[in-house]
């Protein structure tokens, strides 16, 4: 499997950032790799800082493509996790976490940040937590490892995060398969199965297609 990797030991501006995140993400698909690695470090402060709303755009719109990968998107967090480095920790497929993480939930005039963390936030966790972590929990300004993963915003806590990559890389669907099963299960969410029937059925019958044997005329 080809693995890209991407270490952000701490926090460049918005627009840098931005920066950094297309240009790995091009890279991802020109090289065609099967999974893409962010390690997020210690030194990741809360957001959104000093930026104007197009920078937010910009970087809304980054992310977006980031999570729209072929590839599976993993993200490894250890220490401080706050503003930006949040927004990729809810954009990734699988999320790991050293036990000092400390998320720093995003807030800005003294309430949750209303970016789109909290959009990606409900999808990973569900409606009624994401309205007590918003609503109720944004004031006390951090989250432990532990209480990270009760809540499912990362999937599990090791002292190795970096040396865990590899298992949970291992067997995962790779290319589109990847990018399609993530899309179809965000969809669930907000679609009836009557809707979704054509969807999946389309896609059952391409997976058929697949893993048919090439047949042809034998002379």
């Amino acid at each position: 499997m080809t693995t890209l990797r991407l270490r952000l030991d701490s926090a460049p501006d918005m627009a840098r950032l931005t920066r950094t995140i297309t240009a790995f993400r091009e890279r991802v698909e020109d090289e065609r790799a099967q999974a893409a690695v962010i390690g997020l470090g210690p030194g990741h402060t809360d957001w959104p800082g000093s930026v104007d709303v197009h920078t937010v755009n910009k970087w809304e719109r980054a992310l977006r493509q980031w999570e729209r990968l072929d590839a599976v998107t993993l993200v490894t967090a250890s220490g401080a996790c706050g503003g930006p480095a949040f927004d990729l920790l809810m954009a990734a497929d699988i999320r790991i976490a050293a036990p000092d993480l400390r998320i720093a939930l995003p807030t800005a005039a003294g309430g949750f940040w209303p970016g789109m963390a909290v959009h990606r936030l409900t999808h990973r966790i569900g409606v009624s937590r994401a309205r007590r972590l918003t609503l109720c929990m944004a004031g006390t300004g951090v989250l432990e490892s532990y209480q990270a993963l009760d809540l499912g915003i990362v999937d599990e806590i090791t002292d190795a995060p970096d040396d865990r990559v590899a298992k949970a890389l291992s067997g995962i669907p790779s290319g589109a398969g990847a990018r399609l099963l993530r899309g179809l299960i965000l969809d669930a969410s907000g679609t009836s199965f009557e809707d979704a029937l054509g969807i999946h059925l389309a896609a059952c019958d391409r997976a058929l297609r697949a893993a048919a044997p090439a047949t042809g005329d034998e002379r």
